[in-house]
């Protein structure tokens, strides 16, 4: 049997060639960890709820790079299962310690330093992917990294989704504690979902329904990879819009109508 005969410029052999492969896998599982964990911090968000999103969006690495079937699809479920719970923490953390958000152009900074703190992280994992893939001992190969990177890109716009909800429920809650106007969490969320969901002007009295928030979360787990990305998508410009709504609403009769649950479909579950 003929030994492995070493490269003359690298000093390597073929024999190395499997270990080069691992190294380079390695590499990129590395560097996707740091990439989720980058995503799953994104500027402008408190340390609680940057430890909150982690906590929900935590195995999406370990579950990205884990072997045998259905990795996509056990990813997937987790991205739809975060939100609901990413609300429940979201809304008593705006009512008990809200942003220091007082004007619209507040509101359009901190959307902005949280919009390009995603996408540079979103950068860095589709290079660890195409890192991962390129190494070839990946399952399913660059296949595979294409179907994880659209799966990423749904974690990608629920974080954008939930730092618009950070911003325009905080937002909204120095506006209610200006105008005087006590309100518990329930109420805040309605109210947020509303601001987000609405499409004119002002808050729309039918998005105060129950149902609206299911509306808001199917559409952020309903976006891929190039709508996460700040160039692709309403999200990040979500949060300034909704203040905006907010701005010209009549926020005390919106609470009435919550309280009354006398609106137009408000009572639709």
């Amino acid at each position: 049997m003929s030994e492995a005969v070493p490269d003359q410029r690298t000093g390597s052999s073929d024999a190395g060639v499997p270990d080069a492969a691992g190294s380079r896998l390695a590499r990129a599982r590395a560097a996707f960890t740091g990439g989720i964990r980058s995503l799953l911090r994104p500027e402008g968000l408190p340390p609680e709820a940057a430890a909150e999103l982690e906590a929900v969006f935590g195995r999406v690495g370990r579950e990205a790079f884990t072997g045998g079937p259905g990795r996509v699809r056990r990813v997937r479920a987790q991205v739809r299962a975060a939100p609901p719970r990413l609300l429940d923490w979201m809304s008593g953390q705006v009512v008990d310690h809200p942003a220091v958000l007082y004007d619209t152009e507040g509101v359009e900074l901190l959307a902005s330093r949280q919009s390009k703190s995603i996408g540079a992280a979103m950068g860095a994992l589709q290079l660890a992917l195409v890192g991962a893939a390129a190494a070839s001992t990946l399952e399913g190969g660059p296949v595979l990294a294409v179907a994880i990177d659209g799966a990423v890109g749904q974690v990608a716009a629920v974080v954008h989704g939930c730092c618009d909800w950070y911003n325009t429920g905080s937002y909204l809650v120095r506006r209610l504690n200006a105008s005087g106007i006590a309100v518990d969490r329930t109420e805040v969320r309605r109210l947020t979902n509303a601001a987000l969901v609405s499409r004119g002007g002002t808050i729309d009295e039918r998005a105060l329904a129950r149902a609206t928030e299911l509306r808001l979360i199917r559409s952020w787990v309903g976006r891929g990879l190039v709508d996460a990305l700040p160039l692709g998508s309403r999200l990040g410009r979500a949060s300034p819009r909704a203040a905006e709504r907010i701005d010209r609403s009549d926020l005390g009769r919106l609470v009435e109508l919550i309280r009354l649950d006398a609106g137009p479909g408000l009572n639709r579950s």
